[in-house]
């Protein structure tokens, strides 16, 4: 039977925080990275050494979603909100960078698992024509996530008493939506008959863990893989440090970074709905050509210029670009792989290739770009040297895609 108006409505308001959260999250990491340093007396090196851990929890998400097929979407869907509010919560709390880093760990393994969980229940219990539409919300409330972090910077939030820490006590606020709304949250109708026919010993045979890889598909998932890879580690090393970059080698206030993320990111989202449009009318291979190298040019002005104008819209296009590409890839990362194994697939990419970006990005731009220790010695030129990870990403695009 199909769900209610009423209760697809509500359902798509509990999971807006999944994907709120996770673009909150890790905005503060990016946007009061300065602050955090001076709380804990670490240097760049370190901070970008952090980086690894805290985000090798994305990297274990993926293995506690999967087992929302053993135990159901809606408890692990709750779980993880309870997980993600008790260690968000404990960040703010932290005494060294340390204890911040394993919080934020844990943090980061409940976030992944609930944004994994929240997008395969839109799948489950939205029919196919507003499945697209429901999608497209919670993805837009990721973005709302980083905005939200700009307005409260802007507003002075970090001017209070507990600095970057107070950031980090708003991740409460979905715990206190679960308890008001978690018993009117059902388990999807998919899994609840799956789970039938497993009583009935005619459950639907899983697709294997290793099915991505089979020879047939080996060479296509490598190839959206490396691409993934080369696109993610300069463009989340450029984003976890920009704010950074900006405060302390460009001079920037903090609420010159919070109203440059506001407006640059609020106009540059745009870049979702222009991807869209030109893959419908000149195709998948010449609009992801031209995002690739539209966010390598502006990232690198981005990086290097000293005009505050420049700046500003070099920003703008940049996030336009570099963010607005995701619909190519996601294109790519499903269409070149046949349905059976399509959901497979996309994991692998996200969640081994993309997500060693995560990791590896912010790493390097600190250890690289370290003032005192970093053979580079400047974030600014580290970033832009690793803009150039793009250009193997635009061959493979042209030659094989």
């Amino acid at each position: 039977m199909a769900r209610s108006d009423k209760y697809l409505k509500l359902l798509l308001i509990l999971l807006i925080s999944a994907t709120f959260f996770e673009g909150y999250d890790s905005s503060i990491l990016a946007l009061l990275l300065p602050n955090i340093q001076a709380s804990f007396h670490v240097s760049e090196a370190l901070l970008g050494l952090t980086r690894i851990p805290i985000e090798l929890g994305l990297f274990v998400a993926f293995f506690v979603a999967r087992q929302s097929d053993r135990v159901g979407r809606r408890p692990l869907l709750l779980w993880s909100v309870v997980g993600y509010t008790i260690f968000a919560g404990l960040t703010a709390f932290s005494w060294n960078i340390w204890s911040f880093t394993f919080f934020q760990f844990a943090s980061r393994v409940f976030l992944g698992a609930e944004f994994s969980v929240a997008i395969t229940m839109v799948v489950e219990e939205f029919p196919v024509a507003r499945r697209a539409r429901a999608l497209g919300t919670l993805l837009t409330f990721e973005g709302l996530g980083t905005i939200m972090v700009a307005i409260l910077l802007g507003a002075g939030l970090q001017n209070s008493g507990l600095d970057w820490r107070a950031f980090f006590l708003v991740g409460i606020v979905p715990l206190i939506v679960l308890t008001f709304l978690r018993r009117r949250m059902q388990e999807t109708e998919r899994f609840v008959e799956e789970q039938k026919k497993r009583e009935r010993g005619e459950a639907t045979p899983r697709t294997p863990f290793l099915a991505a890889w089979a020879p047939r598909y080996r060479r296509n998932l490598v190839l959206v893989g490396m691409v993934y890879l080369m696109r993610s580690i300069p463009f989340f090393g450029a984003t976890a440090w920009w704010a950074y970059y900006a405060e302390r080698e460009r001079g920037f206030s903090q609420t010159e970074v919070a109203v440059y993320i506001l407006v640059a990111y609020g106009i540059g989202c745009l870049g979702y709905y222009v991807c869209g449009r030109l893959m419908e009318r000149i195709g998948r291979r010449p609009t992801a050509i031209i995002y690739f190298v539209g966010a390598v040019l502006f990232a690198i002005i981005l990086f290097q210029t000293t005009d505050r104008v420049v700046s500003f819209f070099a920003l703008m296009l940049a996030v336009g670009f570099g963010l607005g590409v995701q619909p190519v890839l996601s294109a790519f990362g499903t269409e070149l792989f046949p349905t059976e194994i399509r959901g497979q697939a996309a994991a692998w990419v996200r969640n081994w290739f993309e997500i060693a970006g995560y990791v590896f990005g912010p790493a390097l731009v600190g250890i690289l770009g370290d003032h005192a220790t970093g053979a580079i010695g400047n974030i600014g030129d580290t970033v832009s040297l690793l803009m150039i990870m793009q250009l193997p990403g635009i061959f493979l695009i042209w030659r094989h895609m």
